[in-house]
């Protein structure tokens, strides 16, 4: 018995100490030799849905990523407006696969009424893969629950101290976006992702904001990754839903150098058509920095985007939405944001979601932690 508790002990510790490692920054070595990828290979496999929905063991690394903008009325009358994230992050770090894998569940909350950033990033499990003969998904991390199938989704979390919680349904009737070939895109300087997304997703559900439960609404984002990444960099993305219908994915990722090593758009449609945007056409230009207090990085902040046909401002609505662990000086700066410039000549706004991920290296093993 002690034996087995030394083992569960143990594999607490890697699985935490591998949360940490996937976010530590890697030692800058020498720069990518390879310019800008612009195209997935031409016989990438075609993503399918609903069967690719749920977790690949054979991949090395797999996330799940939900983020949304909410708006409610407490008990008294009084509009709170949030933005929130739940993102399940799956590796193959501890050797473990097909049997198990390490899992490490991430939840934000930015109350914009109250001006503050609430998160946790250490919800640990290692479990095995949920893979369902139907298709769809159902993964839960440390009591944190998302499940979902053709467009139907359901996000489930809470804070220990009961700040927050979230229970959500997230539902859209349009297609999802397979980004790339298929599904495929380039992702230099790791290789290749299979990619696709849901950009128009509803929310309706409950978020109990210091226990008060308030009904809420808005419009949500799923991204799911995956692949056998391996290599050095980073990359700022962006996720923007325009008052004109149209939804854009933005990708630029570089290398450990910290020049673009690949640039990746998508342009979704009102019906849920895609367009893929030639990289000339794309670009982010970072207004602002902000130096975190808590890891000393500087994040760009703020930026001027341009996509075919437009420009566009992404501004961020609290500056501190940094994600970290306590006491390791690294992290990621995940924002809500809002959207406001021109597509073809017509004044559009919006909401968006910027991520800014600092150089790092893949693949995650427990041996480098």
């Amino acid at each position: 018995m002690r034996r087995l508790r030394r083992c569960l002990i143990a594999c607490t510790l890697s699985v935490a100490l591998l949360a940490v490692a996937l976010l530590a920054a890697a030692p800058v070595g020498a720069a990518d030799a390879a310019g800008p990828a612009t195209a997935a290979p031409a016989s990438a496999a075609v993503v399918s849905l609903p069967k690719d929905e749920g977790p690949h063991p054979s991949s090395s690394m797999e996330w799940w990523y939900f983020t949304g903008h909410l708006t409610g009325t407490d008990p008294a009358g009084k509009v709170h407006q949030y933005g929130f994230e739940l993102t399940f992050i799956r590796t193959n770090s501890l050797g473990l696969e097909p049997l198990a894998a390490a899992y490490d569940g991430q939840f934000a909350i930015t109350d914009l009424t109250r001006g503050t950033f609430t998160s946790n990033m250490l919800a640990i499990s290692v479990q095995p893969d949920n893979v369902l003969p139907q298709g769809g998904f159902n993964n839960t991390v440390d009591g944190w629950n998302m499940n979902g199938i053709n467009g139907d989704n359901h996000v489930s979390a809470a804070f220990a101290d009961g700040s927050y919680a979230i229970s959500l349904n997230l539902d859209q009737s349009t297609p999802a976006a397979l980004h790339g070939n298929g599904g495929l895109i380039p992702y230099a300087p790791f290789g290749t992702s299979y990619y696709y997304s849901e950009t128009n997703l509803k929310a309706s559900g409950t978020l109990i904001d210091h226990g008060v439960p308030i009904s809420v609404t808005g419009i949500a984002w799923q991204d799911h990754q995956w692949g056998d990444f391996a290599g050095t960099g980073g990359w700022t993305w962006f996720s923007m839903q325009l008052s004109n219908g149209t939804q854009y994915m933005l990708y630029f990722l570089h290398n450990a150098a910290g020049a673009i090593a690949a640039e990746v758009g998508t342009e979704v449609n009102a019906n849920g058509s895609t367009v893929s945007i030639d990289p000339a056409d794309m670009s982010q230009t970072p207004l602002s920095t902000w130096t975190s207090p808590n890891t000393k990085i500087t994040y760009p902040q703020n930026w001027t985007v341009t996509v075919p046909g437009g420009q566009l401002t992404v501004t961020a609505l609290e500056a501190n939405q940094e994600l970290y662990v306590p006491f390791v000086d690294t992290g990621y700066w995940e924002g809500d944001s809002s959207v406001t410039g021109t597509i073809g000549g017509a004044a559009v706004t919006g909401q968006a979601y910027v991520e800014i991920t600092p150089t790092y290296t893949l693949p995650i093993s427990v041996a480098d932690a």
